[in-house]
Formats: structure tokens, sequence, C-alpha cells
């Protein structure tokens, strides 16, 4: 009848509806944060198939795509001047990003392993072409020698942003190759 599924949160002509819509919601959110929830990946699958809008802000729906690239842009600027993607989860400068990537780095491997998953082909190609996948370590996305490739690059670049190989250990996105370098 109205051909989207953009259903208010005051809905006054269903509100069982609203109501069951803000449920699903809120029980993605909760599922997204790695919280217990009574929404499980068939439900997202199914939401996703009819176009379910996930978020809402005060003055209306913000189209999943829309938030998805800003929070890709973000990426792409933090990764032009750190040298990789790995987005600390309390990362001061932007709150959102840490648990954005967070939430990719699971929806790839979902995708990878054939669970259900948010992500598109045009959003794998994407985080593809930036790199995010060879610094997704912590997934068992990249073997041994890639990793240690991935890091030997990681530290050249620094030598060539700083002039020197000294990787100072307080710094919080220079933690793992700070680490690296001490086990070479």
């Amino acid at each position: 009848r109205n051909g989207h599924c953009r259903v208010p949160r005051n809905f006054e002509e269903n509100k069982a509806l609203s109501n069951w819509v803000g449920k699903q919601r809120h029980q993605y959110r909760l599922l997204m944060e790695n919280k217990p929830s009574s929404m499980t990946n068939e439900r997202v699958e199914a939401l996703n198939n009819i176009d379910f809008e996930w978020e809402t802000t005060k003055h209306g729906f913000v189209r999943d795509d829309e938030k998805w690239q800003e929070r890709y842009e973000e990426l792409k600027t933090f990764k032009a001047r750190t040298g990789h993607c790995r987005v600390p989860q309390s990362f001061s400068e932007n709150k959102a990003l840490g648990p954005w990537v967070a939430t990719q780095r699971r929806e790839y491997k979902f995708l990878i392993e054939g669970k259900p998953s948010c992500m598109t082909k045009e959003r794998r190609e994407a985080l593809d072409n930036i790199g995010f996948v060879s610094d997704g370590i912590k997934h068992g996305l990249v073997s041994d020698d890639e990793r240690w490739q991935r890091r030997y690059k990681e530290f050249k670049i620094f030598k060539a942003r700083n002039g020197h190989y000294r990787v100072p250990r307080n710094v919080e996105e220079n933690k793992a190759l700070y680490n690296w370098v001490v086990k070479q």
C-alpha cells in the first residue's frame, strides 16, 4: 500500500505494527552490539529482503546506504592518515567509526562463511579496494605470511611519514605495529 517499510514510531493507523517495528530495530541494535537479542540472522535476512529500514533519526529515516557510505568515507580518511583500517573500538576522534568497522568485519566474515550477512557485493568490493580485508587478522581472513607482509608495508609507510623506524609503543594507532617490530 505504501511502497516502503518506513513505519513511523508513532504510527496512529496501526500502533501494533509501529511497536513491532520498533522492537525489531531495538533487537537488531542489540545483535549488532553482540548483546543478547531475539533477532536472528534469518530474521535480519528476511527483513533485508523487504528493504526494512533499520535506522531512524529524530528527523526521520536514514538510508542505510547513505550511512554506510558516510562511515566508509570516514574509514578512508582514517586509513589515509594511519596507513591501516584497524580503528580502535574506543577511537576518541570518531566514536561511531570503531564499532562500525567491527560490524563490517563481522558481516564480511559471515559472508565468507556462507552465513546470512548484510554485506553486499558492492560494499565488499569497496572495502577490498582500500585493503580492509588485509587488516582482518583477528578474523582469520589472512595467512601469517600475508600478515607479515602487511606489517612490513605498514612499517615502510611509518618510516616514510616519520623519517625513522622508532615506532612509539604508547600511541594507540601504533600498538600492533610496535608489537610486530619488537618481535622481529
